[in-house]
């Protein structure tokens, strides 16, 4: 495996091990839905505040069911390292599951209700992954590969799967975090 993508992959594991103590938890992805929600200013307890909540509840069993092979309740860097290598480069059964993931993600992140996700609202959802307003503003041209002005679900779960299977630079999936996440 090139290099590049194995320190985008553990780029993810660093940000998704959001109390930094080595592991994955559940507790870990609420904490990621938690942020999402400070940064759409929404309450947990509203009907889009509990999708979030739910999709980032989905989005644990995704993870449990592929990466933690102990099956312990913590997903370990290798674990996780290895389950990334084997759904998304080896075999890509991931795309099915994660599809409903991300679009209760961007149906959070459409604050306006019109069914897109322009430049402002992804703009919302990368910030509280840590990227700067410049890097949001070109992370969403990157990502916006038709040029309508939104982002849809297929361009994100493409740009994902380029993030983990395609080691060039400037590519949609190489903006999807930040390039100072990518080097540590």
């Amino acid at each position: 495996m090139k290099q590049v993508l194995q320190r985008r992959i553990d780029s993810t594991f660093a940000h998704y091990d959001v109390n930094r103590n080595g592991v994955i938890e559940l507790a870990d992805i609420y904490a990621l839905a938690d942020r999402l929600l400070r940064a759409f200013g929404e309450p947990a307890s509203s009907e889009r505040g509990r999708e979030l909540v739910d999709a980032h509840d989905r989005f644990w069993e995704l993870l449990v069911e592929h990466c933690d092979a102990d099956r312990d309740g913590r997903i370990g860097p290798e674990e996780y390292r290895a389950a990334m290598i084997s759904t998304f480069i080896e075999d890509g059964s991931f795309d099915a599951d994660f599809l409903e993931v991300v679009q209760s993600l961007l149906d959070i992140a459409d604050t306006n209700g019109d069914g897109r996700v322009d430049a402002g609202e992804f703009g919302v959802l990368l910030k509280a992954r840590g990227l700067s307003e410049e890097e949001c503003g070109l992370a969403f041209a990157h990502l916006d590969t038709d040029g309508d002005g939104a982002i849809s679900v297929q361009e994100y779960v493409t740009a994902v799967r380029d993030f983990y299977t395609n080691p060039a630079d400037n590519t949609p999936g190489s903006w999807l975090y930040p390039a100072s996440l990518q080097l540590t």
